[in-house]
């Protein structure tokens, strides 16, 4: 046998005025009959590679004109991915034929064709940079070829042969995990092996449980914690009480949702001589009992924050801190650091201080309650005194809201489905949060407190992570004022985009039917709020400058913003420290951004998944929704009462043909005329439910008025 090295293949390919086609190189290189099979072979792998590309007609280069890139692969439902460069060049569109065996969230390189897909460049995955977090779950099935899974994130299309080299007892309708074996080569399919069982799909608790793990997830903390946990007493020493300020006298609260285990934040209100009050926002002091170097920090920094499913919490901290010792739960004793404020009669801040404090919760209320009193709904547990209290935060959090809002801070009100579930995690009921009055006491004192932690701590030059929400992409603003007008509203962003402009738009759309959707539309085409060293102001927020330091219990960046401010009040802050803070700050930051953003999208997956176990039990249904999305093949419909969204094509609208007018967000029939567009309310029938690609289908109930037809004489 007579093969040649892919160098030898190179220097052939690189001496030739013009590339050649596999059986054109291999007469050139003087390849034997019989040996050409194994030769081909050689070149086909070192296409899927990227050692060698494979150009237009099938013709060999040693390397694209305009090289490799490399980038994260992001899958669309419909099959097709994109890849969004290192470089941050714009997306390039993958076809599923090019996919090269990639998978949704790897690091993949590909090579740039000569084709465009629309506006975005087209590519082709050549390789798959890593594939060591390659974990997957999935519905098993068995064929007579052997096993396979079928995964249950949707952003992964096909299904993936699996081994079972443990010898684990597997059937049909079993959930498990999956580890893929390394990238083999762009013709093969990816392939793995079992590794565990988590239970028959439609089993309590299985679907959750495939989510932690799919959205990787941590489901157990390092066992180096259990005897740092175990040195840490519940009484506080004397010692430790003697030198912080003594709170415990004050009428000090909490006010959570009902089911909260974690109270980090509790707030009081003191009137003073002369008309001026004193407010305090008292949040729990973690960071006297999570130090840096600790196993605990390390697991608190790779976690970066708590994440809240549907029926759990999966805890930045372990429980004894986090639902225990350092919550500040009625009638205990609590460390904590206080900013305390005095406020003239105009809600002015005249003097403020941060101050490390002990106190103890009076009362632990929830916000129901608290909306209940303030209604003067029934009888209510709250006393004259902490009822008085309350009705004076209210007026305070008022005017400080309308100061915010004076500003151009700008104000959501998105609906949130609130899931109830039973002792087993079948869903009981699904109804919409309002967010309520007793809401936003506590969420204008928290926006407060963050404020002055941030400008105290940057004017004395502390290494922080400031909460930064940069000005929006001029571009996307743009095609956002567009769409509104294509609404029905003529809204200008002619030159600067200020909050102030944006905030106009959500004064006008506020209690139509489409304010919701208006206000989806508006948060995506706003740029992520991130953590970072760098102040570059909270464009959302309208403030110059902020930070978070009001949930150290459940966000590993307010935790270190605690360890700056004690540095601070006990004069320990030294240039060595700033030095070797500030030299980390940037990467943490960027950690701390990924993982709040796994935890949303893992959040919104659950409740998807109960949105559609709920609605799976009410298929032949019929209810009211409204437009949510339309694309070219149909329309999207939420659920008024629930949010539940589902689709509705257009090919089960008989006796008509739709035309889907892709830059104005509506579609209308050609021989009805009718127009579908955001906002519109309509009546459907659920036709189907697939919980395994997380999917409804509807249908529109009476899709066209019926016509009017004369009566014969």
């Amino acid at each position: 046998m007579n093969i040649p090295t892919l160098e030898d293949i190179k220097k052939n390919l690189k001496e030739m005025t013009r590339p050649l086609k596999i059986k054109e190189l291999a007469k050139r290189m003087g390849i034997r009959q019989e040996d050409y099979p194994s030769f081909r072979r050689m070149v086909k792998e070192a296409i899927s590679a990227g050692q060698l590309v494979k150009a237009r007609g099938g013709r060999l280069i040693t390397e694209p004109k305009k090289g490799f890139v490399q980038g994260k692969l992001v899958m669309a439902r419909a099959g097709h991915g994109f890849v969004i460069p290192a470089n941050k060049s714009g997306e390039i569109y993958i076809s599923p034929r090019d996919l090269g065996g990639a998978l949704h969230g790897e690091e993949v390189k590909l090579i740039i064709k000569d084709t465009r897909a629309g506006k975005n460049r087209e590519g082709k995955v050549v390789g798959v940079i890593d594939r060591e977090k390659g974990r997957l779950v999935g519905h098993l099935y068995k064929s007579r070829y052997g096993m396979y899974i079928l995964p249950n994130d949707p952003h992964y299309k096909g299904n993936i042969e699996v081994d079972n080299p443990r010898g684990l007892t597997l059937n049909e309708n079993l959930i498990v995990t999956i580890r893929l074996y390394p990238w083999e080569a762009s013709f093969l399919p990816p392939r793995g092996q079992v590794e565990e069982v988590l239970g028959q799909a439609g089993s309590p608790g299985v679907d959750i449980d495939s989510l932690v793990i799919s959205h990787g997830l941590p489901r157990e903390f390092d066992s180096g914690v259990k005897p740092e946990l175990a040195k840490i007493r519940r009484a506080i020493p004397k010692r430790e009480l003697a030198r912080r300020r003594d709170l415990r006298d004050l009428l000090v609260f909490t006010i959570d949702p009902v089911d909260a285990k974690d109270h980090d934040d509790a707030i009081s209100l003191e009137p003073l001589k002369g008309g001026n009050v004193r407010l305090g926002v008292h949040i729990a002091d973690v960071s006297h009992y999570v130090c840096e170097g600790m196993t605990l920090d390390r697991e608190a920094h790779v976690r970066g924050n708590s994440v809240y499913l549907v029926d759990r919490v999966i805890p930045m901290l372990p429980e004894k801190l986090s639902s225990d010792i350092c919550s500040l739960v009625e009638g205990e004793d609590r460390l904590t650091l206080s900013f305390i404020a005095e406020l003239d009669s105009q809600a002015k801040v005249i003097s403020w201080e941060f101050v490390e404090s002990v106190i103890q919760s009076k009362a632990s209320l929830n916000y129901d309650e608290v909306q209940a009193y303030f209604d003067k709904q029934g009888k209510s547990r709250i006393d004259t005194k902490s009822g008085k209290t309350l009705d004076q935060m209210l007026k305070l959090s008022q005017v400080f809201r309308g100061q915010r809002l004076e500003k151009g801070s700008l104000d959501f009100d998105l609906p949130e489905p609130t899931i109830h579930l039973d002792d087993e995690g079948h869903v009981l009921d699904i109804f919409i949060q309002a967010r309520m009055p007793s809401h936003q006491v506590v969420e204008e004192f928290m926006l407060l407190a963050n404020r002055y932690a941030a400008s105290y701590l940057g004017g004395q030059g502390a290494p922080i992570l400031y909460r930064v929400h940069p000005k929006p992409d001029k571009e996307k603003i743009e095609i956002f004022g567009a769409l509104l007008r294509e609404m029905g509203y003529d809204f200008s962003f002619r030159g600067e985009v200020t909050p102030k402009k944006l905030q106009r738009v959500l004064e006008v759309v506020k209690g139509k039917p489409e304010e919701s959707f208006v206000e989806v539309i508006l948060l995506r085409s706003l740029a992520k709020a991130v953590y970072q060293p760098e102040n570059i102001g909270h464009f959302g927020l309208a403030f110059p400058i902020y930070t978070h330091f009001t949930s150290p219990i459940r966000r590993y960046p307010d935790l270190l913003v605690h360890r700056m401010l004690k540095l601070l009040l006990n004069r320990e802050l030294t240039s060595e420290i700033i030095s070797d803070v500030a030299s980390t700050l940037k990467a943490t930051g960027a950690h701390c951004t990924a993982t709040e953003i796994a935890a949303d999208e893992a959040e919104r997956d659950s409740i998807k998944i109960k949105q559609l176990e709920f609605l799976s039990e009410r298929v032949g249904g019929v209810f009211d929704g409204i437009v949510s999305g339309v694309v070219r093949p149909g329309i999207f419909v939420a659920l008024a009462a629930t949010m539940v969204e589902g689709f509705v094509p257009f090919n089960s609208i008989k006796d008509d043909y739709f035309i889907f007018e892709e830059g104005k967000h509506r579609a209308y029939g050609r021989r009805s005329g009718r127009v579908f567009k955001l906002g519109d309310k309509v009546r459907i029938l659920v036709v189907k439910v697939d919980m395994e690609n997380r999917r409804a289908d509807f249908n529109l109930v009476n899709p066209e008025p019926e016509k009017k037809t004369k009566k014969k004489r």
